[in-house]
């Protein structure tokens, strides 16, 4: 964490790692990067499941009362890029992985499933698994497997993304039918998550596992600190050793891939903008 502190210009609530109290600390240079006031990042430990854990929380609007609007965009290359590089590349204020990619014979990153963005169907693949749509306001919400693209912009959702599966539905847990869409949710791994609260506010719930920060979450273990945080929507992406969250141009998450020493190349992404 004194790597981040030294790196970024903005304000950052921190935790202590394994404690119950909460130690804030704002760094002096907290006005370099205006768009720090509309962060709050932590770093936590969660005994149950011995692993580390993010939480980047983005409020809804700024102070003119704008959206800060969560937006979805490929890589620029075929192959794909990693989350640091599309930040960079962007100027984004945060960046995270987004759909998982498709098993082609090839280095091609192609992501699976369903593709919108700002209301143009830019892939139309069959969806087995669930897609996450994002509404004008930046309200979430989950789109069953077999949901077609024109269904979704029906709908009025106009930026939509395939990957995992929801986790927290109307502050609930989701049924156990639903985790089992996907084989991994009762594996520990690296887990990044896009959940959002009452009031639209955005969390980004990003964790460890495989050795790097801890032994990695199950989808209910995520769920659980979801939930006792009081989100009403919590949405699994990619995980494993993509999952990647950038605070402007700096990684806040462990490399995993060759030995914690590579960042994933990644087909897509959901970030944020300092001016929308």
């Amino acid at each position: 964490m004194k790597q981040i502190r030294k790196n970024l210009l903005f304000a950052v609530c921190f935790l202590v790692a394994a404690g119950s109290t909460a130690q804030e600390v704002t760094p002096d240079d907290q006005q370099e990067w205006a768009f720090a006031k509309y962060l709050t990042i932590s770093k936590q430990y969660d005994p149950a499941s011995n692993t580390t854990y993010y939480l980047t929380r983005i409020k809804h609007k700024d102070d003119e009362g704008n959206i800060i609007k969560l937006h979805t965009q490929f890589a620029n290359r075929e192959e794909g890029e990693t989350a640091r590089t599309f930040a960079i590349r962007n100027q984004t204020a945060v960046a995270i992985n987004a759909s998982q990619g498709l098993n082609l014979p090839s280095d091609l990153k192609q992501p699976t499933g369903i593709q919108i963005i700002d209301g143009e169907i830019v892939q139309d693949l069959r969806a087995t698994s669930y897609t996450l749509g994002i509404k004008d306001n930046n309200e979430l919400l989950a789109y069953a497997p077999g949901t077609k693209a024109q269904d979704i912009l029906d709908d009025g959702t106009y930026t939509a993304l395939t990957a995992f599966y929801p986790l927290i539905e109307n502050y609930e847990w989701v049924s156990d039918e639903v985790l089992a869409i996907r084989g991994n949710s009762a594996v520990k791994h690296p887990r990044q998550v896009i959940a959002q609260f009452d009031n639209l506010d955005l969390l980004i719930f990003c964790c460890g596992g495989r050795g790097f920060d801890g032994e990695g979450m199950t989808a209910k273990e995520v769920m659980k600190i979801l939930k006792d945080l009081g989100v009403k929507f919590a949405f699994n992406l990619d995980g494993g050793g993509s999952t990647s969250t950038v605070i402007k141009d700096q990684l806040i998450t462990k490399k995993i891939d060759n030995k914690g020493t590579r960042e994933r190349l990644r087909p897509n992404f959901l970030y944020v903008m300092e001016d929308n």
